[in-house]
């Protein structure tokens, strides 16, 4: 008597790392495509309106500008004044953010305060800024800050309440002090809200330097804008403007994929 014994093959494992590369593939696809239908929306437009200028005159008006060298100056103020601004925010948002997440007493006094706060527009406040700094890096820089530090204040609080709670109890098992409990447990706990935070006070500050700089700035790029604009240069406004979009583009591309890269690893 004879029995027949038939085995079936496992099925293979699908590779999520190839599916994962695919996914990007298709997504960096997509976004080419849409920067290419934006660029030609813009040259149809040009065709149409004389308010308009195509795309070509505007990167060669740009372009000209960096040869001459006329733009550097401008384009150094600007970042200057979001780079102090900007890192002014997270040195003061972080400590107070955390100190209010942590606190029951804090958090009941100041989250209506900071709610408030944030949902007031802070250009309000730059001819304050102006009297205390005058004209130039100091007021817009303070500008940013101003402007940056509560969403940084906000996701960090949101953070720290996210916590898992067993996490303090395993910090206290392993008898680590205060510092590293903060540094090895609470920050890479809160990395990925930090990181949101990072990227939305990143995106108001280099907004509110450009506001700033309409209004009252001895350089910068929104002061050449505003020029271009008054002397009816539309190609070099058109190219200021893309500029601007590209400088806010590429910072948030690189804090996105620091935040990606956080989201993978903790």
């Amino acid at each position: 008597m004879s029995t027949d014994v038939t085995i079936l093959a496992a099925p293979k494992a699908s590779n999520p790392s190839g599916g994962k590369k695919s996914s990007a593939l298709i997504d960096n696809v997509w976004r080419a495509v849409v920067l290419v239908a934006v660029f030609l929306i813009w040259g149809f437009l040009s065709t149409i309106s004389d308010l308009v200028s195509s795309p070509v005159a505007s990167f060669l008006a740009l372009a000209d500008a960096f040869a001459d060298g006329s733009i550097y100056r401008h384009l150094w103020s600007t970042l200057n004044a979001v780079a102090i601004g900007f890192l002014i925010a997270a040195v003061v948002g972080f400590p107070l953010g955390y100190c209010i997440g942590r606190s029951k007493f804090l958090g009941a006094v100041f989250d209506p305060i900071v709610a408030g706060a944030f949902a007031t527009p802070r250009v309000i406040f730059f001819p304050i800024l102006l009297q205390i700094f005058g004209v130039g890096v100091g007021a817009q820089a303070a500008m940013a800050a101003l402007a940056a530090v509560f969403p940084i204040m906000v996701s960090t609080t949101a953070g720290v309440r996210a916590i898992n709670p067993l996490l303090p109890k395993l910090a206290r098992s392993l008898s680590l002090n205060r510092l590293q409990t903060v540094t090895k447990i609470y920050i890479p706990a809160m990395a990925p809200s930090l990181m949101v935070g990072i990227r939305i006070g990143f995106s108001i500050a280099f907004i509110n330097v450009i506001i700033a700089e309409f209004f009252a700035a001895r350089a910068g790029l929104g002061l050449l804008a505003l020029r271009a604009y008054g002397q009816l240069d539309l190609p070099m406004m058109y190219g200021l403007i893309t500029l601007l979009a590209l400088i806010a583009l590429i910072g948030n591309l690189a804090l996105w994929a620091i935040e990606g890269h956080l989201r993978k690893t903790t």
